[in-house]
């Protein structure tokens, strides 16, 4: 069943590919399925391990909001130690989510997992990542987990089409690395409350 909207918050730092996640799900979801589609980053001029934020809308109905997403369905939380009180404005991460919170995490549990009203998702992108592309980049793991809470589409599509958008940017190696990655991501994400 095809949900009427569905919008996403992305937590992370910058270097770990949460704006490239984000762009390249409203790329393949924007022109291979019915959703209108929207993306956009938030950060200023920071360095790599600086707090980033990015945000993807999908509706059947043409998308007119501009603004942060500020009650997501969905919100991915790709670096835990975001969850430090001197970072202001990540000191949060729950706030105005209504449905599902996925987090890259080896732990069985978190404080998520208590505070949380909605569903806690849990797998290891930096694992996944490691093993599939040999560096720290969880954005991918992440996505496939995304694929299979949000019902956007099947993975079997999203794989080939990421498959395509990756392929304009980089060589066929880190390209067949990232859908492994997606694909493992897509199969150990786990429901943990």
């Amino acid at each position: 069943m095809t949900k009427k909207e569905v919008s996403i918050r992305w937590h992370s730092r910058a270097g770990l590919g949460a704006i490239t996640a984000a762009n390249a799900l409203c790329e393949v979801i924007g022109k291979y399925t019915e959703y209108h589609a929207q993306s956009f980053p938030d950060f200023g001029s920071e360095k790599r391990g600086a707090p980033v934020s990015a945000y993807n809308r999908f509706s059947i109905e043409k998308i007119v909001e501009t603004h942060h997403v500020e009650n997501p369905n969905i919100a991915l939380l790709l670096d835990t130690t975001l969850i430090n009180p001197t970072e202001l404005d990540y000191s949060d991460i729950i706030e105005g989510i209504s449905d599902d919170l996925l987090i890259n995490t080896a732990q069985k549990r978190t404080q998520f997992s208590d505070i949380f009203s909605g569903n806690v998702w849990h797998l290891d992108a930096t694992a996944i990542s490691k093993e599939t592309i040999g560096r720290n980049i969880p954005n991918v793991p992440m996505l496939g987990a995304l694929i299979k809470v949000s019902g956007l589409t099947d993975i079997e599509t999203f794989a080939q089409h990421l498959a395509t958008f990756l392929g304009k940017v980089f060589p066929q190696n880190i390209v067949d690395g990232n859908i492994s990655a997606l694909r493992q991501g897509y199969e150990s994400v786990v429901l943990v409350r």
